[in-house]
C-alpha cells in the first residue's frame, strides 16, 4: 500500500494536522481499516478516555504478574489487570489480538477494564 502524510481538519476542535504515514501502517499493522481520523491527536486522546467501548490490541501480557498493555488506536499504550479482563482468557490475553475494552481513570493513571475479544 502506498502511504503519504496527509493534512486533515479536526472535527472537534478545528485545528489542523497531519494523518501520518507512522499512523497509517500502525493501523494497518495491528489489523484495523486504514481510515483518516475525524479528530486531532489532541481530541483522539481526550475521547479515548471517555466512556464506552474501544478497540485495541493486546500488547504484551504476564501470567507471572497478571497485567499487561493494550495499544489503543490511536497508538497510545493503557495498562490492564487480569481481573479486568471478561473475555475468555485463552483468547483475549495473547499478544496482538484484537480486543475491546473500557477506560476507567485510577490513582495511577487509566486503566483499561472490561477487556474481551472482538468476535
Amino acid at each position: 500500500m502506498n502511504y503519504r502524510d496527509e493534512m486533515q481538519v479536526c472535527e472537534t476542535c478545528g485545528k489542523n494536522f497531519v494523518f501520518t504515514v507512522e499512523e497509517q501502517r500502525r493501523q494497518e499493522e495491528m489489523g484495523f481499516e486504514i481510515k483518516v481520523p475525524e479528530n486531532c491527536p489532541q481530541c483522539r486522546q481526550a475521547a479515548a478516555q471517555g466512556p464506552g467501548l474501544h478497540p485495541g490490541v493486546i500488547k504484551w501480557y504476564s501470567d507471572e504478574k497478571a497485567f499487561g498493555f493494550i495499544v489503543q488506536d490511536n497508538g497510545e499504550e493503557v495498562f490492564f489487570h487480569r481481573t479486568g479482563v471478561t473475555g475468555n482468557p485463552s483468547l483475549t490475553l495473547r499478544e496482538n489480538a484484537q480486543i475491546w475494552y473500557e477506560i476507567e481513570k485510577t490513582e495511577k493513571g487509566p486503566q483499561a477494564y472490561n477487556v474481551h475479544e472482538r468476535e
